[in-house]
């Protein structure tokens, strides 16, 4: 899943919130379309962009606003359609026609009907083709998409790179534990005349650090899609080791 932009983001939401009650293509993308309608035909498949106009005759400002208008529309239209194409595809979303025979023409948005208007056509079969699929489709979102939604619309691969990373920073850091108490415990009896440092002592230390590791491996092992992470505890047996050796010199 990659990176959304802040017009899909929003689109999201509005899925979201319009889950369950009509949520079709016309409903969610209206607030973008003051003053102009999609006017789709399935067949002959045709697809137009009807803007309100003032007259049938243009002026030079107005013909601007509707040249403008349609290079915006368009493009957000391409966005909400191939951003559907998305969703469902990822399984973030689920489309379904409620319809059993639904009509062969479809029209929405904020055009004025007692107003005249200047129509035009979409040239791209591709955008032709996505906003017929859905024109008559109502979306209805996952728990999944929620989720995605809340996390403030991290994908899945993004979730588990960071679970991962934290798991291994914290193995990392008990690793790192576990060498500086094998040094420390190498170091202390140069420094103490050589004092004993009893076995039990070591034990506890060892089993204090493993518990540790242990939470950790079970954190990452609940989630089943990733690898289990293992700690290395090479540092803890080696001082064992380093002091039994010692007591058994001594």
């Amino acid at each position: 899943m990659r990176i959304l932009s802040k017009d899909e983001q929003e689109l999201c939401v509005r899925i979201l919130k319009g889950s369950g009650n009509n949520n079709f293509l016309g409903n969610i993308i209206d607030y973008k379309l003051k003053g102009i309608c999609i006017d789709i035909t399935k067949n002959p498949q045709n697809v137009f962009l009807e803007f309100t106009v003032r007259s049938t005759t243009l002026d030079f400002e107005e013909s601007q606003n509707i040249i403008d208008s349609i290079n915006e529309i368009s493009f957000f239209i391409l966005t909400t359609v191939n951003l559907i194409n998305l969703l469902e595809k990822e399984g973030y979303i689920l489309t379904i026609q409620r319809a059993t025979q639904p009509s062969n023409h479809s029209k929405f948005g904020g055009c004025l009907g007692n107003l005249p208007s200047v129509r035009n056509q979409f040239t791209d079969k591709n955008i032709s083709d996505l906003l017929v699929n859905y024109c008559h489709k109502e979306m209805i979102a996952t728990e999944e998409f929620k989720r995605f939604c809340e996390r403030k619309f991290i994908a899945r691969d993004e979730q588990r790179f960071q679970r991962q990373f934290l798991v291994s920073i914290l193995a990392l850091s008990i690793t790192t534990l576990a060498l500086l108490v094998n040094t420390f415990f190498n170091l202390l009896p140069k420094f103490t005349g050589g004092t004993k440092i009893k076995q039990e002592q070591i034990d506890t230390l060892a089993s204090g650090l493993k518990s540790l590791e242990n939470k950790i491996v079970s954190l990452n092992k609940t989630e089943s899609k990733y690898k289990n992470i293992s700690v290395d505890t090479n540092g803890l047996q080696k001082t064992k080791n380093i002091q039994a050796a010692k007591d058994t010199t001594q």
